[in-house]
């Protein structure tokens, strides 16, 4: 695996190919990067934040670090096809920084740790991450104790969120992680229950509700908010309306109500 191969894998925009040429980094430089990466995450990321193009940097970073970490993909026999797809991040993230700050980069560097340490996969619609189940969970008569090992559900950008798609993504998992109990938990703003105030009946946001019991809300997130509108405004008509989606949603937040997040679990 090399970088050319890596950007046309995940179908990396230009623009953002011509950043990680035109950022230069030596092996010794980069060696130093990658060791300081792995013994000590927070320093890293404030070493390289002292760059004024810190985000064409971890883009320049991440995208080697995930040629990298190829290597160990084949070792543990996961296909082409699941690295490229779990990587596609690279480019979904790309596009979000040249929206929101003008420059092919990436700004979240935090959360593709997980993907380049091989904690968090992306097996068909949906992504996969192990882990420790933070508090006690009750869902339907069962009790679900922290420090429980399951499979944290995030939902990446692209293609429809179809009932066919989203099954056939649990049905991977199940496979992918054989050691792990088939106990799955999701934390977002499509598991908000008051999404069916916003959404008609046949949306796929609400068919995909269906697949957890949720067991908590936080009416104050804002996550809906920044993915349907891109920002957070403290007056909602200062909202975009381009889609129904967006026109749907601002005249609900500006009847005074609110569009929070949903913990749930999925279990059998």
């Amino acid at each position: 695996m090399n970088l050319d191969q890596l950007c046309e894998g995940i179908q990396l925009d230009e623009g953002a190919r011509q950043t990680i040429n035109r950022i230069h980094i030596d092996d010794k430089n980069y060696n130093q990067r990658k060791q300081q990466f792995i013994s000590d995450r927070l320093a890293f990321f404030d070493c390289v934040k002292q760059s004024p193009s810190y985000r064409e940097t971890f883009l320049a970073l991440f995208a080697r670090f995930a040629v990298d970490a190829y290597e160990e993909y084949r070792a543990r026999g996961i296909s082409d096809d699941i690295y490229y797809d779990t990587f596609s991040d690279l480019q979904i993230w790309c596009k979000k920084c040249y929206q929101d700050f003008g420059v092919y980069g990436i700004e979240e560097y935090g959360w593709l740790q997980e993907h380049v340490q091989l904690r968090l996969f992306r097996l068909g619609r949906l992504q996969f991450q192990p882990i420790a189940l933070d508090q006690d969970v009750k869902a339907e008569g069962r009790k679900f104790r922290k420090g429980e090992l399951a499979l944290n559900v995030h939902i990446p950008e692209g293609g429809p969120l179809d009932g066919q798609s989203v099954e056939r993504s649990f049905r991977v998992a199940k496979a992918f992680f054989r050691s792990i109990p088939s106990i799955f938990v999701c934390q977002s703003w499509l598991l908000y229950p008051q999404l069916s105030e916003v959404l008609p009946p046949t949306s796929n946001i609400l068919k995909f509700q269906k697949n957890f019991v949720v067991y908590e809300v936080d009416r104050e997130a804002k996550q809906a908010e920044e993915r349907i509108f891109n920002r957070v405004c403290e007056d909602p008509s200062l909202y975009e309306e381009r889609t129904s989606l967006q026109q749907s949603a601002k005249a609900y937040l500006m009847a005074g109500n609110q569009l929070g997040n949903g913990y749930g679990i999925r279990f059998q």
